[in-house]
């Protein structure tokens, strides 16, 4: 029986199908804000055209208020847009009116570029041992019954060793093997 048991361990070990270690690969994505740093613009005239116009405007119908025409030309406005960039991020303009032109600008930024991190997490296969019961019999009586222990090797092959007792209470050798036949 040892013999028999010695020529299965060395049969176990000497295959050129090793199992190598098992690799997961994680990857993980975040998502980081980037904000631009604040620029002013002003816009500045390249060329000016003046066209002169008559308009003749009846006096008697419609008073003109001049007050309230100058008031309206010196006041500020502000309006602000905001403008979608893909999908990375938007852009904020902030626009001031004045004098019938743009007295500044300001345009703020946002993007949301995503970081991709890669981890390999590397399991070896290690030897483990595993100890149980063993029971074997029929309806009428009971054949053996003992202790074992289980080897699962780094090629994932199982070998059992068993030592216990048969129906006439004597001692009885029971070896075992085990082989992966599918995966799930």
């Amino acid at each position: 029986m040892l013999v028999i048991i010695i020529i299965l361990l060395r049969s176990c070990n000497g295959g050129g199908n090793s199992v190598g270690p098992k690799i997961v690969t994680e990857i993980e994505t975040k998502y980081d804000t980037i904000q631009t740093t604040k620029e002013t613009y002003i816009p500045k005239w390249q060329t000016k055209i003046i066209t002169e116009t008559i308009v003749e405007i009846d006096t008697f119908t419609q008073p003109i208020d001049t007050l309230a025409i100058l008031q309206d030309y010196y006041t500020k406005y502000f309006y602000q847009d905001t403008i979608k960039i893909d999908t990375l991020g938007y852009a904020i303009i902030n626009d001031t009116i004045t004098k019938n032109s743009i007295f500044s600008r300001d345009i703020k930024t946002i993007f949301t570029l995503p970081t991709t991190t890669i981890n390999n997490k590397i399991y070896l296969n290690k030897i483990e041992f595993y100890g149980g019961l063993g029971v074997v019999g029929g309806l009428n009586q009971l054949n053996y019954i003992g202790g074992e222990i289980l080897m699962k090797t780094r090629k994932r092959t199982i070998i059992g060793l068993g030592l216990g007792i048969n129906q006439n209470f004597e001692p009885a050798l029971s070896g075992k093997m085990y082989w992966k036949i599918g995966r799930k």
